[in-house]
């Protein structure tokens, strides 16, 4: 990708993750081939936020991906208006990560319809020299090889994050667990956290993986991450801290379209506030405001298809009802 380069030492936020063509249904609405993928729907959110909430300048974000020979150049300016550096995004030959999916009732769970990795399943990241100093690398939800791979070319100022998924815990274990020692903080739902504990008890599961007594066995006593946050859904997030518990309600909405990316949003908005913060590890009270910022942000996001509700959020309406989110809490 061409691109304006930039002092590295302005980077907030690198984001690693997929770049994907997504096909949604919903009992509401349907869409084929939307943009989409984890580092798509975290860049929008991370680099609005930081435009929204600190006024910052262009290109602070930077996305590394891979997209096949069918990925739009329009899709591509999208991406560049909303100020994200796209210098690491590569494109192959082939075709782009396409997912199929579809969801009903209370729309808490996709029902997976096709998975077609393309591209994505040789993804072998580089991550540009003008990339690898952020403030926090955030590695999205990516076969744990791949996300070791981006923390060794990766030394961010403040740390490191990560997303998983069932499919690691259960496939790989050992190195997702080796990645878990190596983070600072991971982003995880919340049957995520209870299938890698093996408890059923949120709270204790938490902090089983903060221990690293819930990990593999890799005969050392390193710990897990010093930060846990667990989503869970329509219940809210509980952020599990040092000695410290923060738990946040979602923002009640009855509009609920589309709930894919929601957790990729919430981590965008998230780790783009805490790369604004004084400290290099952020104290309850900077955590504490993040999370309502990443608690605000998704829920803009089920109200459309795709990132379109995201990519669009005006200053005004995202103020609004950041006000009443605090008047609820």
């Amino acid at each position: 990708m061409n691109t304006k380069n930039y002092l590295g030492e302005k980077l907030k936020l690198l984001i690693v993750g997929s770049l994907a063509y997504d096909s949604i249904s919903t009992e509401v609405n349907k869409v084929e081939n939307t943009l989409g993928g984890s580092a798509v729907y975290a860049g929008i959110s991370a680099a609005g936020h930081l435009e929204r909430i600190f006024n910052h300048s262009k290109e602070e974000i930077g996305l590394v991906g891979v997209i096949g020979n069918d990925f739009l150049d329009s899709d591509l300016k999208v991406l560049e208006k909303k100020g994200l550096n796209i210098s690491g995004i590569k494109k192959e030959e082939g075709l782009t990560f396409r997912w199929s999916g579809s969801y009903s009732g209370d729309m808490s769970q996709a029902i997976t319809h096709s998975t077609e990795l393309n591209v994505f399943e040789t993804f072998s990241p580089i991550v540009p020299n003008d990339l690898r100093t952020p403030e926090i690398t955030f590695c999205a939800n990516m076969h744990p090889s791949i996300q070791a791979s981006v923390l060794d070319q990766s030394n961010p100022k403040k740390f490191a994050a990560v997303d998983s998924m069932n499919l690691w815990i259960n496939n790989t274990p050992r190195e997702l667990s080796e990645i878990l020692r190596r983070v600072e903080m991971a982003i995880l739902n919340s049957d995520e956290v209870m299938m890698l504990a093996k408890c059923e008890d949120l709270v204790q599961a938490g902090n089983l993986i903060r221990s690293g007594k819930a990990l593999f066995d890799d005969g050392t006593s390193r710990k897990g991450p010093e930060i846990l946050i667990i989503k869970k859904g329509g219940e809210g997030v509980l952020a599990l801290f040092k000695d410290t518990t923060i738990e946040l309600p979602a923002f009640p909405t009855s509009k609920i379209i589309d709930p894919t990316g929601c957790g990729d949003s919430f981590a965008g908005a998230l780790l783009a506030h805490l790369s604004n913060s004084s400290s290099k590890f952020p104290t309850k009270n900077e955590l504490y405001e993040s999370l309502i910022h990443a608690n605000v942000t998704a829920s803009f996001t089920i109200e459309e298809m795709g990132v379109n509700r995201i990519n669009s959020l005006q200053n005004e309406e995202y103020n609004k009802r950041y006000i009443e989110y605090l008047e609820l809490i």
